[in-house]
């Protein structure tokens, strides 16, 4: 069972409502590649973990407050199709903003974010999640993800690429030739580097080659709670002083165990904010990644109860709105 009650009172709920809001990871792309979900209705019920159910739809995304979402592009399918399959989220990307232009926008630049909220819309900025669809040719692939308004690529998913080792790698060697052309193409075309997956080593590479500050799209903290997925002290002070951002992953597993409560997305939050600075910390909530979602935390429609839990803690309003969106918007101004 997935229930955790957290009533948001009504100060809280009008300052979400205001707040701008952008979460920097969902794999919804991925999900409706595989499956014809309607995401103008609000889709099964939020009782039971279900894989296949979406946490974001338009009805959830509006409770939720969201603003802006990083939209990823799923790299790690490993069959002989699996290329076609990453070209065809692409394609899912257009059609959502075509069939539902009344309410999303696909948007690279951030004054389009802006406007997309100012008239009363959700903005999908595109990122990719692993450099496997492109290892084989990384120059005419990077060229062809930054003419379709891709604005970060993660190099790393759960296994090695040719670019670099996974966190999951036995012997992460760190970034390769592929993977230093990689840094160098994406530096050139103003397209963030996201950390994210990446083992040590080569996320100590990424860090120290590009020329953009690297940051991690969803990610825990590994003083909170040990986990190949987290980022460690040293990882986040080094995020934090050239400029980047932390989202932090909502993904139970990775916060505290399977049967954690949403009070430790904000006891990350917190770790993150501590060590990296309240500029470094954001939202990457990995909603639609197939992963259990803590307690209290049943979908995007949940949203502005880890408002209340910060707000409960004492974070002021200044804070809150950094982290909700701000500091994510700001960030990305940088690659403009």
């Amino acid at each position: 069972m997935r229930g955790f009650p957290v009533e948001v009172s009504p100060e809280v709920a009008a300052f979400h409502r205001d707040a701008f809001v952008f979460d920097l990871h969902n794999d919804l792309l991925t999900k409706l590649t595989h499956f014809p979900h309607d995401i103008s209705k609000e889709n099964g019920t939020a009782t039971f973990w279900n894989p296949l159910r979406l946490d974001l739809d338009l009805p959830r995304i509006r409770r939720g407050g969201i603003d802006a979402l990083g939209c990823l592009l799923f790299s790690g399918f490993r069959f002989d199709a699996g290329r076609r399959r990453f070209w065809r989220q692409l394609d899912h990307a257009r059609e959502l903003a075509r069939r539902h232009a009344d309410n999303l926008v696909l948007a690279r630049a951030t004054t389009e974010i802006e406007s997309a909220r100012a008239s009363g819309r959700v903005a999908l900025m595109l990122g990719v999640e692993g450099s496997y669809a492109i290892d084989s040719d990384v120059e005419a692939g990077v060229e062809r993800l930054a003419a379709a308004g891709v604005r970060f690529i993660g190099p790393l998913w759960e296994r090695d690429s040719a670019a670099g080792g996974s966190c999951r790698s036995k012997e992460d060697r760190g970034l390769t030739d592929v993977g230093r052309t990689l840094v160098d193409a994406c530096n050139a075309r103003r397209i963030f580097l996201d950390v994210a997956h990446a083992g040590k080593r080569t996320f100590w590479d990424l860090h120290e080659r590009s020329a953009l500050p690297v940051f991690s799209s969803h990610s825990g903290a590994a003083a909170v709670h040990p986990h190949p997925r987290n980022l460690d002290d040293d990882q986040l002070r080094a995020i934090g002083r050239a400029g980047g951002i932390v989202g932090v992953i909502f993904v139970a597993p990775y916060l505290g165990g399977t049967f954690c409560t949403i009070d430790r997305i904000a006891d990350h939050i917190e770790h993150v904010a501590t060590v990296a600075g309240d500029d470094a910390v954001a939202l990457g909530s990995d909603f639609d990644g197939f992963m259990f979602l803590p307690r209290g935390m049943r979908d995007a429609a949940d949203l502005p109860r880890l408002t209340e839990i910060l707000w409960r803690r004492g974070w002021s309003p200044e804070r809150l709105t950094k982290l909700l969106g701000r500091n994510a918007l700001r960030f990305f101004q940088r690659g403009e």
